[in-house]
């Protein structure tokens, strides 16, 4: 007589369970995990602009125009918003913008012209970022993008925050609005270290079911040839 092993109906229902737990703990995991990131690079630049803007003279800003891309006034603020940003390698651009009373958006400052005139705005192009609500709030508070979005100048991720009347202390009254944008591949690779999570569920999976098929098998008697 020889012995060969058989696989019971029991060891394929602890196999799902055991694939059902630890998969919905390494999932919910990996969420949080992206989740606290997340929260974490937009509170980061949401403060971040925030700063900003308190260094922006809403006086600088108030009659531009446009035509007024090649004027003192104007290179002054957007050499201004260039000094500020490039103090964070994160943030590829810093422009402010105007929300009109038809609820438009509209370009004030573009810190990239006229070093870049193809890759920046001029005064009065309208804004077709979809941020429109984040932009409408920030006339208030702070508020970043909730997720990357795409335009015809690239893939941001942004945070916007209001541009007080008063440089020399806040009256509550909003000139404009500072944004800044960070690149999105950025933003995913800083909100992505979470893999690790999906990487140490899997295996646990692939150790605890392995563990019940090789441990957990019965003998069954067979005949010999």
């Amino acid at each position: 007589m020889t012995c060969t092993c058989s696989v019971s109906t029991k060891q394929w229902v602890s196999a799902i369970l055991v694939i059902i737990i630890i998969g919905a703990l390494t999932l919910f995991a990996y969420t949080s995990a992206e989740d606290s990131l997340s929260d974490a690079v937009q509170d980061g630049m949401k403060s971040t602009v925030g700063v900003m803007a308190t260094q922006v003279n809403a006086s600088d800003i108030a009659n531009l125009k446009p035509g007024d891309e090649t004027s003192p006034q104007y290179v002054a603020v957007a050499n201004n918003l260039k000094t500020m940003r490039s103090m964070n390698d994160h943030i590829v651009n810093a422009y402010i913008l105007k929300v009109n009373p038809d609820q438009s958006v509209t370009f004030l400052v573009d810190d990239l012209y006229p070093a870049d005139p193809q890759g920046s705005a001029k005064i009065g192009e309208v804004s077709t970022s979809p941020d429109k609500m984040e932009i409408f709030h920030a006339l208030s508070v702070p508020t970043a993008s909730k997720a990357p979005y795409t335009t015809k100048y690239g893939s941001f991720m942004s945070a916007y925050a209001p541009i007080d009347d008063s440089y020399a202390g806040s009256t509550g009254n909003t000139q404009a609005v500072l944004a800044i944008d960070m690149p999105a591949a950025d933003y995913v690779a800083a909100t992505s270290r979470g893999a690790a999570i999906l990487v140490t569920g899997i295996v646990a999976i692939i150790i605890a079911v392995g563990a019940i098929f090789v441990f957990g098998r019965k003998p069954r008697a067979g005949t010999a040839p």
